[in-house]
């Protein structure tokens, strides 16, 4: 709801995928927006695996959270298995 205050009621909607109108009622209603302590944001850093000789990037796969945390996996001869743990660890980590 704090979006559509600052941004409008119709950009929020569009870029969210929202019904309009139960936002609007909502906005209407006074409700207000939950409040909660921002959590510094966490960094970890994941070591490169050395490429072979005349290996190029084949891959990238960039992964965002609502919250905005990001990860970018730049791969070259991996498959969606080798993939998957960190991928799996990732979503799982709440920043």
């Amino acid at each position: 709801m704090e979006l559509a205050r600052i941004h409008g009621l119709n950009p929020t909607v569009a870029a969210l995928k929202l019904n309009y109108y139960d936002l609007q009622r909502r906005l209407q209603a006074g409700h207000a927006p939950r409040r909660g302590r921002a959590r510094a944001p966490v960094f970890v850093e994941v070591p490169a695996v050395a490429l072979p000789p005349g290996g190029a990037e084949q891959g990238t796969v960039e992964l965002i959270q609502g919250c905005g945390t990001r990860l970018v996996l730049r791969f070259a001869d991996a498959s969606p298995r080798d993939l998957l743990p960190l991928v799996q660890l990732f979503l799982r980590h709440r920043a």
